[in-house]
């Protein structure tokens, strides 16, 4: 099974956290925001899955 890390949110565990925009960590500082917690700050979270082999 091959491995794959995806980031979630520090406060609520969701792993539909985001940048704040396409430019956020290029151009201004990351900015990572939550939709279900309303989370917003640098910070996230790294969770490892495992996906399935086809």
């Amino acid at each position: 099974m091959k491995k794959k890390k995806i980031e979630i949110c520090p406060v609520c565990g969701s792993s539909r956290i985001r940048k704040l925009s396409r430019f956020s960590g290029w151009l201004t500082p990351e900015i990572w925001v939550c939709p279900d917690c309303g989370y917003k700050g640098p910070v996230y979270a790294e969770k490892e899955i495992e996906l399935e082999d086809k």
